[in-house]
């Protein structure tokens, strides 16, 4: 294995460790919250299943049963849509919602995970907002670079800072040229 590829593995474990626990206490896992948000993200309406695995880049197995053991969990509602039987929309149930809501507070709106992210990468310059700014957005312009060149099938950027849909940036490399 390439040691860039290990690094990324070693790291993508690292940042499953330190939210394994809370989320475990939630009733969740780090799947399971993605899901709940990209459902949540559509508000009150409901979801088509198919959107799902689209958005996160997984199969349309992996999306059916985990959406049936949310399902199960009582976190969401399926139901088929009238016209054609093979398709299904998704809602959240009120236990669903307040789970990802409560969720979403702990881990992106008290600004935790903002700040181990701004720790690990400006480890002596954290508390400077543009340094955390520029070292967070070249890893993410890396990473996408990563995810396009080995054809990622995510349609979307799955959090996105409180930033609707049609306001984040478009992708571009020019975050590469502001600390070279």
């Amino acid at each position: 294995m390439h040691p860039v590829f290990f690094g990324l593995k070693r790291a993508y474990y690292a940042t499953l460790g330190l939210t394994r626990r809370t989320l475990r206490k939630m009733g969740l896992t780090a799947a399971r919250m993605d899901m709940l948000y990209v459902i949540h993200k559509k508000g009150r309406y409901s979801t088509p299943q198919g959107a799902l695995w689209r958005t996160l880049g997984v199969c349309p197995s992996v999306v059916s049963r985990m959406l049936k053991r949310l399902e199960e969990m009582g976190y969401v509602e399926r139901n088929v849509v009238p016209n054609d039987t093979r398709k299904r929309t998704v809602t959240l149930t009120t236990n669903g919602r307040a789970r990802i809501l409560r969720a979403i507070r702990q881990f992106i709106g008290w600004g935790y995970a903002k700040l181990a992210l701004e720790s690990a990468l400006e480890p002596r310059r954290w508390h400077s907002e543009w340094h955390s700014h520029v070292a967070v957005s070249q890893l993410q312009e890396y990473l996408r670079l990563i995810r396009v060149a080995f054809g990622d099938r995510a349609s979307h950027v799955v959090y996105t800072s409180g930033l609707r849909d049609d306001q984040l940036p478009r992708p571009t490399s020019l975050v590469l040229r502001w600390v070279s």
